[in-house]
């Protein structure tokens, strides 16, 4: 297909699964496929932009008492469905109009008055938030701003939200366009904003810009590789836990303890602290014991997903076999919802850590089918890991598997796999050599290679393994 096709495939398939009209969503990507340069929006685009449409439509089918705001709503929302943004923001602006009455001094309009002007302005920076340009997030971003000072203490919650909105919308102006510009000028706005909250009397709306600052340093952190700025993403997260109860706000305690929980395992992944291993079990655990699989299967996976990460380095840390074995069956949930078609490289990522948990709980059986089951596993992880797909992914699989084929070879006292599985280490070590990014990989694997080499040759050599 040329790529007119592919997009309008695109467009028609995200808008189906939010059940959204194509020809709104192709208007919120135009301005982006006008850019001269551009890629082409990628799937994750679309459901952001999807989500937003869908909020603000909620929001204008909300009850008026007024008949002319109310009406005036009613046609930018039918406006929005059929793609004319400029005529949503058109009716929105003339029901702000009315709501003003012909007043020049908006501060002695009655608070009621000032929280509907406010209120209209919000919508109207959602709307601006729709199209996909720069100009369009900080337009957006400025009307929030408005809306917060508008509304000011006529409703104090509403103005705090639509500060938060500000935020996430600066924010958006580096994930959806990259730089971080927009991620900086967010995280300075949620620190004033956070400067004002009290934790105890503010407890959501605390908790609610701890966790919006936690995802903004977790996506600067990955936009300018500064590691440490997760720690202190996980330190904002703790922040905002400390006093919010799960019954207060339900879906922001459970977004903000997953957030937790997933920084408490990359870190102590790589840092190598089973305390932090054990606060992530435990935060997952805790969101997991009272969460419907039903409600949100796509993000309940991703949570079996990271409490099953987490078991699995502290169980090896520990040579826990309970854990180890948890692991895997909690890993094994998510590859059997996982379609292989749709996310080849994703089901091959599952299929790896399987082989990965096996190898470790091989260790602790005297059978050798724990093993052979793990080399099976990489064999079904290398059929998606192919050399031209993903090379490096390819390396670290095919080491993983020669690794655990030298452990099997130990254990049956076979020459001829301590054989193969040097020879496939030394293969893997070459793909990562070949590949542009690979000399990471492929000076762990340089180390991993010295080590098996040891064992293999006294094995191959005739002396028993010990």
């Amino acid at each position: 297909m040329n790529k007119p096709n592919d997009i309008a495939t695109l467009v028609a398939r995200v808008a189906g699964r939010h059940g959204l009209p194509p020809v709104a969503l192709a208007a919120m990507i135009a301005d982006w496929l006008r850019r001269s340069g551009s890629a082409e929006p990628d799937e994750a685009l679309l459901d952001r932009k999807s989500a937003d449409l869908l909020v603000l439509t909620r929001r204008l089918a909300m009850p008026f008492d007024d008949a002319t705001i109310r009406g005036l709503r009613g046609t930018a929302a039918v406006a929005l469905a059929e793609g004319r943004l400029a005529d949503g923001d058109k009716a929105l602006a003339q029901a702000e109009l009315h709501a003003i009455g012909g007043s020049t001094d908006l501060a002695a309009l009655p608070l009621e008055r000032r929280l509907l002007i406010g209120e209209n302005r919000a919508d109207r920076a959602a709307l601006s938030f729709l199209r996909t340009t720069p100009d369009a997030y900080h337009e957006s971003a400025a009307r929030y701003g408005e809306a917060s000072a508008l509304i000011g203490l006529a409703d104090i919650d509403r103005s705090r939200a639509a500060a938060l909105e500000q935020a996430k919308a600066l924010a958006r102006v580096s994930e959806d366009f990259g730089g971080r510009e927009g991620y900086d000028t967010a995280v300075a706005a949620l620190r004033r904003l956070i400067q004002g909250l009290d934790s105890l009397e503010d407890t959501v709306a605390f908790a609610a810009a701890q966790e919006t600052l936690a995802a903004t340093l977790e996506g600067l952190a990955d936009l300018s590789g500064e590691t440490a700025l997760l720690g202190t993403a996980l330190a904002h997260c703790r922040d905002g836990l400390e006093d919010l109860r799960s019954e207060e706000a339900p879906a922001l305690w459970r977004t903000l303890t997953l957030r937790f929980g997933r920084l408490a395992v990359t870190l102590g992944v790589a840092q190598k602290d089973d305390e932090l291993l054990e606060e992530a079990i435990a935060a997952h655990a805790k969101v997991l014991a009272v969460w419907d699989r039903r409600d949100d299967e796509s993000r309940w996976l991703q949570a079996e997903h990271m409490i099953s990460r987490a078991r699995a380095t502290l169980g090896r840390h520990r040579s826990d076999l309970s854990l180890l074995e948890r692991a895997f069956n909690g890993i094994n949930r998510v590859a059997q919802a996982t379609d292989r078609a749709r996310q080849p490289l994703r089901w091959a990522e599952l299929q790896d850590q399987m082989g990965s948990v096996l190898a470790s709980m091989g260790e602790r059986y005297s059978e050798p089918v724990v093993l052979e089951e793990a080399i099976a596993h990489f064999d079904a992880a290398l059929e998606e890991r192919r050399a031209e797909r993903a090379p490096l992914l390819r390396a670290r699989t095919l080491a993983n598997q020669a690794e655990t084929m030298l452990q099997l070879a130990r254990r049956t006292r076979d020459r001829e796999l301590a054989q193969r599985a040097l020879a496939q280490l030394m293969s893997a070590m070459e793909i990562a050599r070949q590949s542009p990014d690979g000399g990471a990989t492929a000076a762990d694997l340089q180390e991993r290679l010295v080590a098996a080499g040891a064992v293999a040759t006294q094995l191959i050599g005739g002396s028993p393994a010990r």
